[in-house]
């Protein structure tokens, strides 16, 4: 385990659990030894993790920013700064300065984030040879307000938000209602663990949003879809992007595939495509046969679905570990249960 400082991820808070667990997951997908050592309010710092940054900076859909931890502190004026004369701060020699401090949500709300970036600024300029650059400086200082205190972090890499917005579906050639974010799309595809080079399945693929999620990735990516007209549309949206899937008009109770690394879906609960008269649990019960059958051991499956389906139950019946389960409300009438399950040998 590496002997560094430990590293601070600043997460989305889009979703209560699901930051937390896409990190576990990419950083176990790529083999990159880690260990949990606080969890906050959109924050997680992990010691260990040799190259975690490049690959969560490359992967993740609900990490900000990260970098090595500087110094943690109780919200409290005075012991920052004495966090601060504490610190090591010999990364800074010779190089310029800025500090950026945010604040989530509501925590510590009688202090002024700009007021602390001036005090924590000052301290340090004071302490080393480094020169303030507000505009362009080579290092960022990041800081972070949460419910455990005041984070300090030197901001190794950036994630870019942008890119998931400029894939919103409805940009793309082909669109259908009721198809997901791209983010969450990413996050779906990060939770079935498979890395770059590897086989991945969405086996009702519908307009190709995971696909072009995990073709972006570099994974071998497979989609199959019962409807012709979304094979089509997938085909068309993953064009538009330079990317390539293998498509297969088919059956995803029957499916065509000897053995595949990780599945990431979300079946059509009977909206938009059909599921041709028959129950959404009679559907995914078939289904969750034949995975069981072609994906390896070990191998993790990321499913959505209502949450009155009790997928779980469905899962553990074919044979799955449940790993984890989270919940999504997506409107009055819909509560969708999503389960990561993994293949055990034997």
């Amino acid at each position: 385990m590496s002997r560094k400082r430990p590293i601070l991820l600043l997460l989305s808070g889009e979703h209560p659990s699901l930051p937390y667990s896409e990190v576990s997951a990419i950083l176990e997908s790529e083999r990159i030894e880690f260990r949990e050592l606080k969890r906050c309010d959109q924050v997680m710092v992990i010691e260990g993790g040799e190259r975690a940054g490049e690959h969560l900076e490359r992967r993740a859909a609900y990490v900000m920013e990260g970098g090595a931890l500087i110094l943690h502190s109780r919200p409290s004026v005075e012991e920052i700064l004495k966090a601060c004369g504490d610190a090591d701060w010999s990364f800074l020699r010779g190089r310029s300065f800025g500090v950026r401090i945010s604040r989530v949500k509501e925590h510590w709300r009688e202090f002024s984030s700009s007021e602390l970036e001036g005090l924590v600024g000052g301290s340090v300029k004071n302490m080393t040879d480094s020169r303030v650059d507000l505009e362009s400086p080579q290092v960022w200082i990041r800081g972070v307000i949460t419910d455990c205190g005041v984070f300090l972090y030197r901001r190794d890499f950036r994630t870019d938000r942008r890119a998931f917005a400029q894939r919103k579906p409805k940009t793309r050639p082909f669109f259908h209602p009721g198809v997901l974010e791209p983010k969450i799309a990413r996050a779906f595809v990060n939770l079935s663990r498979v890395r770059e080079g590897e086989a991945f399945l969405d086996p009702f693929c519908g307009t190709g949003g995971f696909l072009i999620e995990a073709a972006l990735l570099g994974l071998q990516t497979h989609g199959l879809d019962l409807d012709r007209r979304m094979i089509s549309g997938a085909a068309r949206n993953l064009r538009h992007y330079g990317l390539h899937a293998e498509l297969i008009l088919g059956d995803a109770r029957r499916l065509p595939f000897r053995r595949v690394d990780g599945i990431a879906t979300d079946p059509p609960y009977g909206r938009g495509t059909s599921t041709k008269g028959q129950s959404v649990k009679s559907i995914l019960s078939e289904f969750m046969g034949e995975a069981h059958e072609v994906i390896r051991d070990g191998g993790r499956m990321c499913i959505a679905a209502p949450q009155e389906v009790a997928i779980q139950e469905v899962a553990r019946k074919a044979g799955f570990r449940i790993h984890e389960v989270h919940t999504m409300r997506v409107h009055k009438s819909l509560t969708r249960s999503i389960v990561v399950v993994e293949r055990v040998a034997g």
